[in-house]
């Protein structure tokens, strides 16, 4: 039997993921490096999905954003 968290996150990538791969996909250029990067984005947002639960989709288009800077350093 499923936890509610995992229950709530699989409806939140189910819904969103599209979307938040597109946004990947404009800050990477590139189509497999906005895949790993949205992958590494949503095990952040499973993480924390106690924190984000109220607004997930606003915490992962931040951690996009922020994610490949900290990669870099």
């Amino acid at each position: 039997m499923r936890d509610s968290r995992g229950a709530e996150f699989d409806d939140f990538v189910r819904t969103r993921s599209i979307v938040l791969l597109r946004v990947a996909f404009l800050l990477t250029g590139d189509r497999h490096a906005a895949e790993d990067l949205l992958q590494e984005v949503l095990e952040q947002v499973y993480v924390r999905w106690r924190r984000v639960r109220s607004s997930p989709e606003a915490y992962a288009r931040r951690a996009l954003v922020n994610e490949p800077f900290r990669a870099t350093f």
